[in-house]
C-alpha cells in the first residue's frame, strides 16, 4: 500500500462521509464521460489507498468491457483494453453483479494477465460492480495494491457505496454521449439530405431537359409532320404517328423512372416484403433465399428499409463477389428486423471509411427513423447487414 495514501472506511466515519459528499459534488457537476471516469479513478484510489485504479464500462450490445479510465500512467490506455463479459475478474464481476476480493490474484483462476496493465507489479485487487436497479452492471471498478493486504469489510462497503453513486453518473454520461452522437449524426444526415435533395433536383431537371423534354419536342415535330402530310399518302402519316408513339412511350418510361426514384412504386403496389423480394430476385448470377414477413409499417419506415435493402444488395452485386445472398425481414417484439447476408469476400478489420460502400448512408438512414444499423464482416466469410427499427404502436 502506498505510504502517501490512507484508506477510508477504517473507522473514520467523518472522512468516509466527506469522501461520499465529494463524490456527489464532483460527479453531479460533470456530464462528459471521459472526465467522469477520470474523477472515478482518482476518488476510488483515494478512498481505498489503492496504488492503481481501473474503470471499465459495459458495452451491452457487444457484450464486452472497455477500459474507460485509470489512474496514471494507465490513463493513456483508455479505449484500448477490452474484455468479454465473464472474462477476467472484472468480466466475472460484470457478469454476476457481485464484488470480488482477490487477495492473491496469481492463485485466482478468474484472473487474466494483460501485459499493458502490468499486472506483475500488483499483488491483490478488489473489483466491484457499478449496478443500476433492474439493469445490471454499467461498469466495474478495480482497485489494485502492490503489496498483499487484508481488505476490511468497512473498506469494501465504502468502495461499494462509491460504486453505486458512480453507476448513475456513468449511466447519465453514457446517455449524454449517445444523445450528443445522435444529434451530431442527425445534423450530418440533415446536411447530407439537403445535398442529396439538391442533387436530385439537378438530376431531375437534367433528365427532364435532356430526356423527356427532348422526346416531347421531337414528338411535336412528328405530329406536325403527320398533320401536314398529304392525305392521299397515308403511309407517310402512319410513319410519322409510329415515330410519335415510340417517343411518347420513351417519355412515359423516363417519367415513371423519375417517380420511382422518389418513392418506389412497388411499395404502394405490392408492399415492403414484395418490394424487397423483387430487389433480391433481380441480382444476376447470385442465388437468393428470401424469408420475408409482411409487417404493417408507416410509409417512411417502409421507404427507409427498402432503400437500405437496395443499397446492401447493390453492394453484394458490385463488391462482394458472392454466389449466395440471404434476405430476411421479420418482427421481433416491437421491432422490424431486416438482414442481408452474403457469402462473399468480406472485409478486413472495421467497416470501410465513411461513405465507402454506402455504409454511412445506410447507418444514418436507419438512425433517422430511430433504428440501429450493424454490419458484421470478416475476410473470406462474407458480410451481414442487420437493421432494427422500432414499430410504432
Amino acid at each position: 500500500m502506498s505510504a502517501s495514501r490512507s484508506p477510508l472506511g477504517t473507522g473514520d466515519g467523518q472522512r468516509r462521509l466527506a469522501l461520499l459528499r465529494r463524490v456527489v459534488e464532483d460527479l453531479s457537476a460533470e456530464s462528459n464521460l471521459d472526465r467522469v471516469v477520470e474523477t472515478v479513478a482518482e476518488l476510488v484510489s483515494e478512498a481505498t489507498g489503492a496504488d492503481a485504479c481501473f474503470v471499465h464500462i459495459v458495452d451491452s450490445e457487444r457484450r464486452e468491457l472497455t477500459l474507460a479510465g485509470a489512474t496514471p500512467p494507465f490513463d493513456s490506455l483508455a479505449g484500448t483494453i477490452r474484455l468479454g463479459i465473464g472474462e477476467g475478474v472484472a468480466g466475472w464481476v460484470a457478469m454476476t453483479g457481485k464484488p470480488a476480493v482477490v487477495r492473491d490474484k496469481w492463485s485466482d483462476p478468474r484472473y487474466l494477465y494483460i501485459p499493458a496493465l502490468k499486472g506483475e507489479e500488483f499483488s491483490c485487487l478488489v473489483s466491484v460492480p457499478m449496478m443500476r436497479r433492474n439493469q445490471g452492471a454499467v461498469g466495474v471498478l478495480n482497485a489494485h495494491w502492490r503489496e498483499q493486504r487484508e481488505v476490511t469489510e468497512a473498506e469494501l462497503d465504502t468502495l461499494e457505496d462509491v460504486a453505486k453513486m458512480l453507476a448513475g453518473a456513468v449511466e447519465n454520461s453514457l446517455l449524454y454521449k449517445r444523445l450528443a452522437e445522435r444529434e451530431a449524426a442527425l445534423a450530418s444526415f440533415a446536411g447530407r439530405t439537403i445535398e442529396a435533395q439538391e442533387a436530385e433536383r439537378r438530376r431531375l431537371a437534367a433528365d427532364i431537359h435532356d430526356g423527356v423534354a427532348q422526346r416531347l419536342l421531337s414528338l411535336s415535330y412528328h405530329l406536325d409532320a403527320a398533320r401536314a402530310a398529304n392525305p392521299e399518302e397515308p403511309e407517310q402519316v402512319s410513319k410519322e404517328l409510329d415515330s410519335a408513339m415510340s417517343l411518347l412511350r420513351g417519355a412515359l418510361d423516363e417519367v415513371r423512372g423519375a417517380i420511382d426514384g422518389l418513392r418506389p412504386g412497388v411499395l404502394d403496389d405490392l408492399g415492403l416484403d414484395a418490394g424487397i423480394e423483387s430487389l433480391a430476385r433481380s441480382l444476376v448470377g447470385v442465388n437468393t433465399r428470401v424469408d420475408l414477413e409482411p409487417i404493417a409499417l408507416s410509409e417512411h419506415l417502409e421507404t427507409a428499409l427498402y432503400r437500405i435493402a437496395q443499397e446492401a444488395l447493390q453492394n453484394v452485386a458490385r463488391h462482394a463477389k458472392a454466389s449466395f445472398v440471404s434476405v430476411s425481414l421479420h418482427k421481433a417484439e416491437d421491432k422490424a428486423v431486416l438482414s442481408v447476408a452474403d457469402n462473399g469476400v468480406g472485409m478486413a478489420g472495421d467497416p470501410p471509411p465513411h461513405g465507402h460502400y454506402g455504409i454511412v448512408g445506410m447507418k444514418e438512414r436507419a438512425e433517422l427513423v430511430g433504428g440501429v444499423f450493424e454490419i458484421f464482416s470478416r475476410p473470406g466469410e462474407g458480410t451481414r447487414v442487420v437493421v432494427r427499427v422500432p414499430i410504432p404502436n
